[in-house]
């Protein structure tokens, strides 16, 4: 497939390593480039994003690509720089908690609804004027409460093409999908359900501190972790201990600004820090592919989120960990993940 794309296009798929499409990449693709919508169930880490923005870049066609996350966002556009290097890019992200000054109207612009829409109702962006509007993790933009604002932004920007990404397809944005594309392709890649290339480990913890801390340091092996905490207490508590004790860590808390956020982001990506501690609200933009091991220092609140935790890891065919720390009073819960581990290997 990729032999068929532009010569600077393959140029700069060959130098990302980009050697044969993923799955979701052979079955989206195609359809993009020819201008068919699409709304894409394919599990997190599948290559999701480089299926709709190689099509982007070959039709060489004006797009606004929708994010729940700013650092999802930010990730994003670092997609598009690579994969275009060899192409005159005319890129922008629009997003919270930074600088409105670069800020600007572009041929392909990634950003999150909420400033979007910001800066729509100040007359400094025209939705009417993008050919192509990608919704990404559009189950997020759910739980997010970003539904309206994305009705609106594709009630005045009329596109040609529409493409929905998601982990999920609840009927709410099946029925918003279907409301602005008549015809639309449905293309169901994977279920909804913990990835299989994850190892996963459940261990019964005395307390829910000091037994958890001394699980925890046990697990710190120079690899690269995600650590999960329940609030922004636990993940700032946590972070200074685990500092005091001179590992490279990083911090991922929604309270922070967004600057801090995504210098913390980029120093765990990027190896500054080689452990990562996060709450469940900043975890969503997190797109790592390399994590080897997620540790639920707490036990999620619900099995969605287990599964979006442990998504983390085991990405784009790599092995991966997850180990999960619970508490006698966490037990029904871990019943419910194992029940659906169980579901999931005899289905």
């Amino acid at each position: 497939m990729f032999e068929n794309l532009s010569e600077d296009l393959r140029k700069a798929l060959e130098e990302a390593n980009y050697s044969k499409p993923t799955k979701v990449q052979e079955s989206v693709i195609p359809e993009l480039l020819s201008s068919r919508s699409v709304i894409v169930q394919a599990k997190t880490g599948s290559g999701k994003t480089a299926a709709y923005v190689i099509p982007i870049l070959e039709l060489n066609i004006s797009a606004l690509i929708l994010s729940p996350t700013r650092e999802l966002a930010s990730q994003i556009l670092d997609e598009i720089m690579k994969l275009g290097k060899y192409k005159q890019l005319d890129v922008s992200l629009i997003i919270g908690g930074v600088s409105y000054d670069e800020q600007k109207q572009s041929k392909i612009v990634v950003g999150t609804p909420g400033r979007l829409l910001d800066l729509w109702s100040k007359g400094k962006i025209d939705f009417s004027q993008y050919h192509m509007v990608i919704v990404d993790e559009a189950d997020r933009m759910l739980d997010m409460g970003f539904i309206d604002d994305i009705r609106m932004i594709l009630n005045h920007a009329n596109p040609k093409i529409i493409g929905f990404f998601s982990a999920t397809i609840p009927d709410e944005i099946m029925r918003l999908a279907r409301e602005f594309s008549a015809d639309l392709k449905e293309i169901i890649l994977d279920e909804y359900k913990p990835v299989e290339e994850v190892k996963q480990k459940f261990i019964k913890v005395r307390n829910d501190w000091s037994d958890k801390v001394s699980k925890l340091l046990e697990e710190i092996d120079g690899e690269k972790i995600l650590v999960f905490t329940r609030t922004r207490d636990r993940a700032r508590k946590l972070y200074y201990l685990l500092k005091d004790k001179g590992i490279k860590v990083g911090l991922l808390s929604g309270d922070m600004p967004q600057h801090i956020r995504l210098k913390n982001f980029y120093g765990f990506k990027k190896g500054k820090y080689n452990v990562l501690v996060a709450t469940d609200l900043a975890s969503r933009g997190i797109d790592v592919i390399d994590v080897n091991k997620v540790i639920n220092f707490d036990t999620p609140r619900d099995v969605e989120t287990y599964i979006h935790r442990v998504g983390r890891t085991g990405r784009m065919g790599r092995l991966g960990e997850a180990i999960t720390f619970y508490t006698f009073k966490e037990v029904h819960m871990i019943k419910r993940i194992n029940n659906l581990l169980l579901t999931s290997s005899t289905s």
